[in-house]
């Protein structure tokens, strides 16, 4: 009875044995298998999917306002496109896919999921992935630096994916600075928060990028950080059309009027755009006896800014960043003139020669602004002239244009 009790504790300890073994070598092998077969048979799925029909777009990532403009001109070039973000600014919510709701409820746990349900999901519908530089559609580990899994799933899949820069993803202090002595670090009260700041940092997200992308954008200053990138998109585009051409109906200033000159300023971050220099130097033309007035308007949905853009004479966008914003577009596309800091209008912008900005660094404003306030006559030609210009460059065919023309180039060089 005894041997036969030996022999059974060794026998369970050889099938023990062999179970540790099974777990560490054969079991592993077999998840590494199941996984390999199912991420091609998925590939195989998608590449025929992406074969079927017209080329599908999403844009995903920050809930930057000018990303549901730029899916709205693709349908332009006859593509279905779509946006997707995981919460939305007080600014503006039109995106077609808003997570905020969805992934606050349930567990920790399926807040953990759920992004890599919505990527398997996005992947099974969309050929083109449009992103800026700092996030997609799973959350980034650390701020501003874009999740590697996302880029190398989805080109394993054979999908498109194509990066955009709006500023604080790629702007860093080093290369700021060295750009002159005004800029946005010039005043900026918040360091390693507004932007990426870290020269390490930038470079280590552009590396990883560069390996995945398409095809990487970016325009005016932008272009300082990042190399490589392709520059002639100018990816901004107005629709003139919405709201049945309401919402940017031109409403000239008027060259008869005796009211007081009204600016109007928009400043998302003060520091950033050298708003004290423009509050100075209205208070020094009021105290002349000029009849000028300042509007600021800030933490404004974008709807209620505009009516208040309407009301204006000029609009102030900044003067130390060295680019225009989208505000500025918006406020050319009512026919209001821009005062604005383009550093190197030449390579900065569409046709320079055309685009009535009126270049105001820090230096000039007080006296661009003198003027400006006692030239009413030119304050409406500059008005009708801003207006042609996004007429003829940023409306959405024209931008649909550059777009198509964008991806017939990234083809051929594909």
């Amino acid at each position: 009875m005894a041997s036969l009790a030996g022999a059974l504790r060794r026998a369970k300890g050889l099938a023990g044995g062999i179970i540790r073994k099974a777990r560490a070598t054969i079991w592993p092998r077999a998840q590494r298998l199941f996984v390999r077969g199912g991420m091609r048979l998925l590939r195989l799925l998608t590449r025929t999917l992406d074969r079927l029909g017209q080329p599908r777009s999403l844009y995903a990532g920050t809930p930057i306002i000018n990303m549901a403009v730029q899916a709205r001109a693709e349908e332009h070039l006859g593509h279905r496109s779509d946006t997707l973000v995981w919460k939305t600014y007080f600014i503006t919510s039109a995106f077609k896919y808003r997570l905020d709701k969805l992934n606050n409820r349930g567990p920790m746990w399926w807040q953990k999921i759920l992004p890599y349900l919505v990527l398997f999901w996005a992947s099974l519908r969309y050929t083109r992935f449009h992103f800026f530089y700092d996030r997609g559609i799973l959350h980034p580990a650390e701020q501003f630096q874009f999740p590697e899994f996302e880029m190398r799933f989805l080109r394993y899949l054979g999908k498109e994916i194509y990066f955009y820069a709006y500023g604080s993803d790629v702007r860093t202090e080093k290369t700021t600075r060295a750009l002159g002595d005004h800029n946005c670090c010039t005043g900026c009260p918040t360091k390693v928060d507004g932007c990426i700041c870290e020269e390490e940092k930038r470079e280590r997200n552009l590396s990883r990028i560069a390996r995945y992308a398409t095809g990487m954008f970016s325009m005016g200053d932008m272009l300082e950080y990042t190399p490589g990138s392709r520059n002639d998109l100018f990816y901004w585009p107005i629709d003139l059309k919405s709201e049945k051409g309401r919402r940017y109906a031109p409403r000239y200033p008027d060259p008869n009027s005796t009211a007081p000159v009204r600016v109007v300023h928009a400043p998302n971050h003060r520091g950033f755009k050298g708003t004290h220099y423009l509050i100075a130097a209205v208070e020094r033309l009021q105290a002349e006896g000029l009849p000028v007035e300042l509007k600021l308007v800030e933490r404004v949905p974008n709807r209620q800014a505009l009516e208040i853009y309407r009301t204006a004479d000029i609009i102030f966008d900044q003067c130390l960043i060295g680019f225009h914003g989208y505000f500025a577009l918006e406020a050319m596309a009512m026919g209001k003139p821009v005062m604005v800091f383009i550093r190197d209008p030449k390579n900065y912008l569409i046709r320079p020669e055309e685009c009535p900005f009126v270049n105001t660094p820090v230096h000039l404003v007080e006296s661009n602004l003198r003027e400006l306030v006692r030239d009413r006559q030119r304050l409406h030609e500059l008005g009708v002239r801003g207006r042609q210009y996004i007429e003829r460059y940023f409306s959405l065919p024209a931008y649909a244009a550059r777009l198509g023309r964008a991806y017939r180039d990234l083809e051929k060089a594909a």
